[in-house]
């Protein structure tokens, strides 16, 4: 009688199924192959324990249902009660045009900096 082997195997694929689910809903995996690489190559298991359509299906599942879940929500933009007076807004705010301009001042050498293109 082998008890003791039938239930450490038995353990050891109840723990590769229970990883296997917890890595899936941690929303760091985007689908099975991830989860397989982790399992065997990382952790050393085997992963013929989950390679089946029904459990990749599932891992699937439960991959996207967590990185759903981590994503932050997506809300429509919101409107003002009361739309901003066009002409006060454009004072405010200098024009783009304004704007190269005055940064194409700023970076231009002083007059007395040129050097002629006779010397």
């Amino acid at each position: 009688m082998s008890t003791g082997h039938d239930d450490l195997d038995a353990w050891k694929r109840q723990r590769t199924v229970t990883l296997a689910f917890e890595l899936a809903d941690s929303g760091r995996y985007e689908h099975f192959g991830d989860i397989a690489y982790t399992l065997q190559f990382e952790r050393g298991l085997s992963i013929t324990l989950i390679d089946d359509p029904v459990m990749r299906r599932q891992l699937n599942e439960r991959c996207g249902n967590a990185r759903e879940a981590l994503a932050p929500p997506l809300t429509p933009p919101t409107l003002p009660a009361q739309a901003p007076d066009t002409a006060d807004a454009a004072k405010r705010a200098p024009s783009l045009l304004r704007r190269a301009a005055t940064a194409l001042w700023r970076s231009a050498p002083p007059a007395g900096d040129l050097q002629s293109a006779a010397s």
